[in-house]
C-alpha cells in the first residue's frame, strides 16, 4: 500500500501500543529516607584539624606570660617592698608632749629596714628651695655642700661636726657614726654601709614611724652612695610625712663622711634644698 506520493505507507503505532519498562516500586521507608536523608556524625578533629591562627595566638599569649613572668623574677631583688614601720624592739609609750613635738629618740637596738632598691633616681621637688648663702667646708669630716640663709641658722653640732635647722628641719655632716667599715671596693659597698648609715639617722625621726625608700643612686662627685627616705607617722592624730636623704662620700680620713639631711611636710617649700645638698655635695 502506498501514499500519494508513491512511497509504501508506514503503519500507524498508537502510544499505548509500544512496549514501556514497568516502574519500580518504592516502599514508604524508603520515600521519607530518599526525602529526609540521615546526616552523618561531624568527624572528630584532631591537633592537625585546629586553625593554624588559632595556634599562633595561643602560642603568643604563652610566650607573653613566661616572659613577664621571668621579667618579674629577674627584678625580683632589685624592686623594694612597700613600707616598714620603723619601730624599736624595746620602746616606752611616748608621752603626748613627745609625740606632738616629733622629737628624736636614740636607741642602741636594731631597726629592721625595707630592702635598698638598687637603683632609684631622686625625685627633683618642686619650688626654687632656699637662697645658697655659701658653702660649707667640713674639713674634719672631708666634704662640702651648700649652706643656706633664713630660715636655716647654725646649730649646735653635737654629735655631728656642722649642723644647720630650720625649725624641725635639719641638715647635718660628719665622719661615719660607729666602727670603721673597712676599705670600700665597689657601689655595692657604699650602698651597705649608706643603709646602716640611714638606720643610725632614724633616731632623729618621730617613733613608730613607717618608712619607704625614695632615692638609692650614686653620689655626683667622687665615691659614695646617696639613699633617700620618707617617713609617715602621727602628730596628734594628724598624719604627718618627711622627707631625707642619707649620702656617703669617700674621703682621705680614715671613715667615709656622712651628709643627713630631714625637711618635714609642714615646711615644703624647703623639700627643694635636699636636691640642692645632692647636687653640691663633693669630697674636698
Amino acid at each position: 500500500m502506498t501514499d500519494e506520493q508513491g512511497s509504501p505507507r508506514r503503519p500507524f503505532i498508537r502510544s499505548y501500543d509500544a512496549p514501556t519498562t514497568p516502574l519500580p516500586k518504592v516502599s514508604p521507608e524508603e520515600l521519607r529516607r530518599l526525602a529526609f536523608p540521615e546526616r552523618p556524625p561531624p568527624p572528630r578533629r584532631s591537633f592537625g584539624d585546629i586553625p593554624m591562627r588559632i595556634v599562633y595566638v595561643v602560642c603568643a599569649v604563652s610566650i607573653g606570660i613566661a616572659v613577664v613572668v621571668f621579667v618579674h623574677a629577674l627584678g625580683a631583688d632589685d624592686r623594694p617592698p612597700g613600707t616598714v614601720e620603723v619601730q624599736r624592739a624595746a620602746q616606752a609609750t611616748p608621752s603626748p608632749s613627745a609625740s606632738a613635738t616629733a622629737s628624736p629618740s636614740p636607741s642602741a637596738t636594731p631597726i629592721t629596714l625595707p630592702r635598698v632598691p638598687a637603683s632609684r633616681s631622686m625625685t627633683v621637688f618642686p619650688g626654687s628651695g632656699t637662697t645658697i648663702a655659701s658653702l660649707v667646708t667640713d674639713e674634719k669630716s672631708g666634704i662640702s655642700y651648700a649652706k643656706f640663709a633664713a630660715p636655716w641658722r647654725s646649730a649646735k653640732p653635737d654629735p655631728f661636726q656642722y649642723r644647720q635647722k630650720a625649725g624641725e628641719a635639719i641638715i647635718a655632716s660628719g665622719p661615719l657614726p660607729g666602727a670603721d667599715p673597712g676599705p670600700l671596693r665597689d657601689q655595692a659597698d657604699f650602698r651597705k654601709v649608706a643603709t646602716r648609715a640611714a638606720r643610725w639617722t632614724l633616731r632623729y625621726q618621730p617613733e613608730g614611724s613607717t618608712l619607704r625608700w625614695t632615692a638609692s643612686q650614686p653620689v655626683r662627685y667622687g665615691n659614695g652612695w646617696l639613699l633617700g627616705y620618707r617617713v609617715t607617722y602621727q602628730v596628734e592624730g594628724e598624719k604627718r610625712t618627711s622627707d631625707a636623704i642619707v649620702a656617703l662620700v669617700e674621703t682621705d680620713g680614715n671613715k667615709p663622711a656622712m651628709l643627713f639631711a630631714s625637711v618635714p611636710s609642714t615646711m615644703p617649700e624647703l623639700r627643694h634644698d635636699l636636691n640642692m645638698l645632692s647636687w653640691t655635695l663633693r669630697p674636698l
